[in-house]
């Protein structure tokens, strides 16, 4: 019989972080060599850092769930490792509207005015096309490097 924690892992590196850290290995090694293309090395792993945040973010993620339940099916409330504690907490209970308007009518402090809200996108948007009155137009600061992943690969 099989280890479920260990098949869980496993399953997260191969779907979620294998392809991620074996780029990172190789873009290392390249940016390296003697005849390395620095900044397209650079570039690779600012890229490859990007998927491989949002990646770990979902790896954790399944791998919480998946080691919360085992820790719920074996009557576990509390673990720890060399590092880390972890522990079942329960959720708070949270109200759940059934009748908004008779809640309304007993309890209308509950109901909070909004203050205006300015849409910065429209007012951007005007601001560009021409002068509005109280509003100018900054310049844009620093240029930022933004990275994509190209449609072509």
């Amino acid at each position: 019989m099989s280890d479920p924690m260990l098949t869980a892992v496993n399953q997260v590196y191969a779907d979620h972080l294998k392809a991620d850290l074996s780029a990172i290995n190789k873009t290392m090694l390249s940016i390296r060599s003697e005849n390395a293309r620095t900044d397209n090395d650079t570039l690779d792993l600012i890229g490859t850092l990007e998927s491989l945040t949002k990646h770990t973010k979902r790896a954790a993620e399944i791998l919480r769930e998946k080691l919360g339940g085992q820790m719920q099916e074996d009557g576990v409330v509390a673990m720890q490792s060399d590092v880390w504690v972890g522990s079942l907490a329960r959720s708070p209970q949270t109200a759940m509207i059934t009748d908004e308007s008779a809640l309304k009518i007993l309890h209308p402090e509950l109901w909070e005015p909004q203050p205006d809200k300015l849409n910065r996108t429209e007012l951007n948007k005007l601001a560009r096309k021409g002068s509005l009155p109280g509003v100018s137009l900054s310049n844009g600061g620093a240029p930022v490097l933004r990275v994509s992943a190209r449609k072509d690969v």
